[in-house]
């Protein structure tokens, strides 16, 4: 199975699901995508700039200082709400600078969609 494929299967799978992105945070850029809808290029790579951002970078810095963590401490997942969608960004446990995001509706389960994307990424480390 291809990536493209775990991408899409994944977003039939979670209710409210309109875009997941695969792609390496380090690089900042996407390196495949399933998507309802149409999205600039720009849009994509953003996400994976706010995983970096999340996961590894200024934010995760200010998170691990606030909660009295080691400065080596790495996050594998972060959540982010805005007013119009729920955003889960995962770090991949066996390629440290893939990423997966997906952008979900206010309404979904965060926990099953979090555990499912979790599943979808380590199919993905295998192909």
């Amino acid at each position: 199975m291809t990536v493209a494929a775990h991408l899409d299967d994944l977003r039939a799978d979670l209710p409210g699901c309109s875009l997941v992105v695969f792609g390496d945070f380090f690089s900042q850029i996407t390196l495949c995508v399933s998507s309802q809808d149409k999205h600039p290029q720009e849009r994509l790579d953003a996400l994976c700039v706010s995983a970096g951002s999340l996961l590894d970078g200024p934010v995760a810095q200010v998170v691990t200082a606030a909660m009295g963590l080691p400065d080596n401490s790495a996050f594998s997942q972060a959540i982010l709400l805005s007013p119009s969608s729920m955003q889960i960004f995962l770090r991949s446990p066996a390629e440290e600078s893939d990423m997966l995001a997906c952008v979900l509706s206010l309404d979904a389960d965060a926990e099953t969609a979090t555990n499912r994307a979790r599943a979808a990424l380590q199919l993905i480390a295998q192909v």
